[in-house]
């Protein structure tokens, strides 16, 4: 191997150091976990809160204090994902008392800065901290387009369960 070809592997073996670090800094390898930073801040470090903070892509209701937590990035008046935001707020309209949603418009204008705070690439519903959950024996995935890794009554049901525990 020549001097040249050496400082190529070098340089190459350099960025792929960097690029898996950045893989795990920016908490992509937890999978089936999106992370919300505290007190629900968004793009630019700015304090969310309740009611949606002033963003014109959030929406946010129910006490912050919740025992269940859920917050949906979803193309909200995407026809593709209207059962899931439906589906989401009837189980906040069920239970407005234990749980807190928040429904965040994926093509919505701080869009980009929500997906690089919520760690995610596509649509995605959170509910308690993560998006996979065990549902009667199968993985079901909150992410992407309805029907493809679940279905609105998966989230009914993970819901459910979570405010059936103790």
């Amino acid at each position: 191997m020549s001097a040249g070809e050496k400082k190529v592997a070098a340089l190459l073996a350099i960025v792929l150091v960097v690029m898996v670090g950045a893989y795990i800094v920016t908490g992509r390898s937890n999978a089936g976990q999106m992370t919300l930073p505290g007190g629900m801040q968004g793009p630019g470090g700015r304090t969310m809160g309740s009611g949606g903070g002033g963003f014109p892509d959030v929406e946010a209701m129910g006490p912050e204090d919740a025992k269940v937590k859920i917050v949906g990035f979803v193309p909200i008046v995407n026809p593709c994902h209207a059962s899931t935001v439906a589906a989401l707020k009837e189980v906040y309209e069920a239970h407005p008392d234990d749980i807190h949603l928040t429904l965040i418009d994926f093509q919505g204008p701080d869009s980009t800065e929500w997906k690089q705070t919520l760690g995610v690439t596509c649509a995605t519903v959170q509910i308690n901290g993560k998006y996979t959950f065990n549902l009667e024996g199968r993985t079901v995935t909150f992410q992407k387009q309805e029907g493809m890794t679940y279905k609105p009554t998966d989230l009914k049901a993970v819901v459910e369960a979570e405010l059936a525990k103790g």
